[in-house]
């Protein structure tokens, strides 16, 4: 048997690899924020949106100046989220004899957990934005869905902020949508609604969660939905931004391409592995990443929720 495929740098090498190029992030997270990466070792900071009050003054016949102070606004320090996957292990005696591709299955786990994490938080962050700002939308009279009359409510009230719009969408909600020709009765294409209003729908499915901390933790409310304008004086009313793991050499059994630090690593443990107080012959591995999600706009964000 040739272990040395086993070996701890050499499955580095392979696990280690860059995210996709041409898609480095979600499409929740390509729709609704502003992305960047932080360098490592480095103090980082964002600016948030300041909602000020606009004046004239009319000039009479005396000329008369009104004067305001105005103070400098201080930006806000970054403070990144530590994210872990668990080790992941398999005996080496069970990793010969399977018939299936394990260690390629485990590490989709892997970073389809970190990329409902990274969703989860972009949304937790908007739910504690609205919230703040009170951008919240409940049932309209008499209704029992989230109908066409709702979005357009919504809508206008973000209208002073944007003109284009993404629709962050729970099953539930989603499939108010779908039915609206059924429960309207106006026959009318959805596509067409959508495309006239400047709105794309991003479906969060009702099967996302996630286990944080041994919770498990829906990514969205079961009915809720948030209407974000995306072309804010700002740009896109969220931030995220992932940092560079730097000194990865330090820490062993990571890899890095071309000498640039990755975003997001995974960690190969020694062979033997240690399991509570056992020791096996196998692989194992863990996934580390840090992020930053912050909504720099909180005025673009609206949040519906249907009791």
């Amino acid at each position: 048997m040739d272990v040395t495929k086993y070996s701890q740098l050499e499955l580095a090498k392979i696990f280690g690899e860059p995210k996709d190029p041409r898609k480095p992030y979600t499409s929740l997270i390509e729709k609704v924020c502003t992305v960047d990466t932080a360098e490592a070792n480095e103090y980082n900071y964002f600016w948030d949106a300041i909602l000020d009050t606009d004046k004239v003054y009319v000039v009479t016949g005396g000329s008369a100046v009104t004067q305001l102070n105005v103070t400098p606004d201080s930006p806000i320090a970054m403070t990144f989220v530590d994210v872990a996957s668990p080790e992941y292990y398999v005996k080496l005696t069970d990793l010969t004899s399977a018939k299936e591709r394990v260690i390629a299955r485990k590490m989709q786990t892997l970073n389809r957990s970190m990329n409902a994490y990274e969703n989860y938080q972009v949304i937790n962050c908007m739910q504690a934005s609205c919230t703040a700002t009170g951008n919240t939308q409940g049932l309209l009279s008499g209704a029992t869905t989230f109908n066409y009359k709702t979005l357009v409510t919504m809508m206008n009230s973000l209208v002073d902020y944007g003109n284009k719009f993404v629709l962050v969408a729970s099953a539930a909600v989603n499939q108010d949508i779908q039915l609206w020709d059924w429960t309207d009765n106006k026959y009318t294409s959805l596509a067409v609604a959508f495309k006239d209003l400047n709105v794309e729908v991003v479906r969060v499915g009702a099967a996302q969660s996630i286990q944080i901390d041994g919770s498990t933790t829906p990514v969205i409310g079961a009915t809720k939905a948030y209407l974000v304008a995306t072309d804010t004086e700002m740009g896109k009313p969220n931030l995220f931004v992932r940092k560079r793991i730097s000194d990865i050499d330090l820490l062993g059994g990571a890899i890095k391409e071309s000498g640039e630090a990755p975003e997001r690593i995974v960690f190969v443990s020694p062979n033997p592995v240690t399991v509570s107080t056992s020791r096996y012959l196998g692989v194992g591995f863990t996934g580390f990443e840090e992020i930053l999600a912050a909504v720099t706009n909180p005025y673009g964000i609206m949040e519906f929720h249907r009791s």
